[in-house]
């Protein structure tokens, strides 16, 4: 987890256009350090669907994933069902990946694992 945990460390940077989205040479390497089923969807964006017992528990992840995203300034596309929450990331203004999305993945990650530690 400390690939993963330092990522989570850094900070997500406002992306206001103009800045390039990176290459797959460049996501390869941060989706490694990721681990844990984030994938790269057809989209080009970044996805991870997380697994929860009822519908109650997707929800208020999801809740929390909302609150950290408002905190950090970097908001994700939550799909919430029963028993699972979806989380997809870009960077909306190019329509691509950087390193931001991948910090932020790392936070929500992390946030799983603190958790999913903490709860029987």
């Amino acid at each position: 987890m400390s690939d993963i945990c330092s990522l989570a460390d850094q900070h997500c940077v406002p992306c206001h256009g103009g800045v390039p989205m990176l290459s797959q040479q460049e996501i390869e390497p941060l989706l490694a350090t990721l681990k844990n089923n984030w994938m790269i969807n057809q989209e080009g964006h970044l996805y991870k669907r997380y697994l929860f017992k009822d519908f109650m528990e997707a929800f208020n992840w999801a809740h929390g994933v909302a609150l950290l995203a408002e905190e950090v300034g970097h908001h994700p596309d939550l799909t919430i069902a029963w028993g699972s929450c979806a989380v997809e990331i870009w960077t909306h203004k190019i329509n691509g990946l950087t390193e931001s999305d991948f910090v932020l993945a790392a936070k929500i990650e992390a946030l799983y694992i603190l958790r999913h530690k903490a709860t029987p």
